[in-house]
């Protein structure tokens, strides 16, 4: 059982237009023309573009510690608010009732570990999660929405990816989760309508709250 954080499973504030923006103006501190790249049509921008340009600029001994400083500024701002996270309905509950049918659960975000356990200590749930994966797990461009993160979240909870449910409130954790073969369930807490999720997939299951996995559980596969 696999969980999104920001929007599903808590409710928080991050400033997500500055976030959004973070790395643009890292580049732009370095001197790096953001305009010349190719970011491509990914929701989230990828990393590897910016190594490619360094590197075809003869300025690629350069691209780890700029990768490094535009995850210390994410993760700044990740953290300014994080005080304010709180569980929706029913998130902490289900935990335990999930583990008590003898499943693993695990946390997947897209944000940094760092910030996702600061998150969860707020809310008295240090302890809750067997795994606790953020972006900075490996190669940033394999965080959501690529398919490698369920990969990788699979393998740290020791199953394979079509043996995860996982929920989530925006496109990027479905686009993760169907890239990988894991199931998928929609909550209505975050961005995302029941017609948006319909759209994706008429047979998603969409429940409101992460909370109320547990009898999408019942219903649909432990009986």
């Amino acid at each position: 059982m696999g969980f999104d954080l920001d929007g599903t499973f808590l409710k928080t504030h991050v400033d997500y237009s500055r976030l959004n923006g973070a790395d643009l103006e890292v580049l732009e501190s370095h001197g790096i023309p953001w305009e010349e790249i190719d970011f491509g049509d990914s929701p989230k921008r990828p990393r590897s573009p910016i190594r490619e340009w360094l590197e075809a600029n003869g300025r690629g001994s350069e691209f780890p510690a700029i990768s490094s400083e535009i995850d210390d500024v994410f993760t700044s701002i990740e953290l300014e608010f994080v005080h304010e996270a709180v569980a929706f309905p029913g998130s902490k509950e289900c935990i335990p009732a999930i583990k008590s049918r003898g499943l693993k659960v695990g946390l997947l975000t897209r944000g940094s570990k760092r910030y996702a356990e600061a998150a969860l200590e707020v809310n008295g749930l240090s302890d809750a999660f067997d795994v606790v994966m953020g972006r900075d797990h490996s190669e940033y461009d394999n965080a959501k929405p690529s398919p490698v993160a369920m990969m990788e979240f699979a393998g740290e909870l020791g199953v394979s990816p079509s043996e995860i449910l996982y929920v989530g409130d925006n496109m990027t954790d479905w686009m993760s989760a169907s890239g990988a073969g894991a199931m998928f369930a929609g909550v209505l807490s975050g961005s995302c309508r029941e017609s948006d999720w319909k759209k994706l997939d008429p047979e998603m299951p969409v429940i409101h709250y992460a909370g109320d996995v547990l009898s999408l559980l019942r219903s649909l596969y432990l009986g």
